[in-house]
């Protein structure tokens, strides 16, 4: 299987040892990387972190409910159908929330591959999160939504495909009105912070910020204590950890001292990609 990279000069594909030789010869190729092993993480929420409170503060005659801004969400696509989420997938013109996408075809991807539709249920439970609105409120449940689809159907995601994510989140940002990309996944365990890991994200994340986007990406849910995942590990991403709703840190939660956020992630009720509500947990 091969995927052109859209981003920067380059592609995925999966080779023999033979072709690997072959390839580390070839005068033309500048460097080679492996795929890291990059897999997802995951209404009750909003009242814990009183966001409650905010929703009737008016700044310019708006509401802070999250109106007129747009997050990207990387990761395994949203139903666009859900009635919580907007009910369909178009301009908000039309009264959608769901403004567009694009599915990359990742490595472990199988299915969906043109369709930013959820076929896995992370990615639709991490926006309801963001900003459902119906028989559930999220934390903006005025923000609208795009989807970057870099994983599913399988928790595992491809590494060039997240880049790729980012990087057409922030080129698209202007169009969208995209001032938040959120990524509840990553792989590996670092205890500072790891720029120097995969330079081409590092790069795309420091461009976002650059362009005034805010950068959320989930710690990871192997409960260690002085580690977090890649690529929350980048000096200018907010690395989210989780806790119960007995204000303690979970239990599965990353965390180190590098974690900027920590914010209700047990037994979280959000939208389920078949319709309707599901818990799950998860620094997500």
């Amino acid at each position: 299987m091969v995927y052109k990279a859209q981003s920067i000069n380059g592609f995925t594909a999966e080779i023999s040892a033979s072709a690997f030789e072959e390839l580390k010869k070839n005068p033309y190729v500048k460097s080679i990387k492996m795929e890291m092993d990059v897999k997802l993480f995951l209404q009750d929420s909003v009242p814990m972190v009183n966001a409650t409170l905010i929703f009737p503060i008016k700044v310019n005659g708006t509401n802070l409910t999250g109106n007129g801004q747009t997050v990207c969400i990387v990761d395994t696509g949203i139903n666009y159908s859900h009635a919580d989420l907007g009910g369909c997938l178009g301009p908000e013109s039309s009264g959608c929330r769901v403004l567009g996408g694009y599915a990359f075809n990742n490595p472990y991807n199988t299915s969906n591959v043109t369709d930013i539709m959820d076929d896995n249920g992370h990615g639709t439970h991490v926006a309801g999160i963001v900003g459902a609105n119906g028989s559930i409120t999220g934390v903006a449940p005025g923000v609208n939504f795009v989807s970057a689809k870099a994983c599913g159907p399988t928790p595992a995601c491809g590494t060039q495909a997240i880049i790729d994510s980012v990087n057409w989140c922030v080129g698209n940002a202007s169009r969208y009105n995209i001032s938040v990309i959120s990524m509840s996944l990553g792989g590996g365990s670092y205890t500072g912070y790891c720029d120097s890991e995969d330079t081409d994200m590092t790069n795309a994340i420091d461009l976002a910020i650059a362009r005034n986007i805010t950068v959320v990406v989930a710690t990871g849910n192997a409960g260690l204590t002085t580690q977090i995942s890649w690529p929350a590990c980048i000096r200018n991403s907010t690395a989210v950890s989780s806790t119960t709703k007995a204000d303690a840190i979970s239990s599965f939660s990353n965390r180190n001292n590098i974690t900027t956020v920590l914010a209700p992630g047990s037994n979280i009720t959000s939208t389920s990609k078949n319709g309707g509500t599901e818990i799950n947990s998860g620094t997500s």
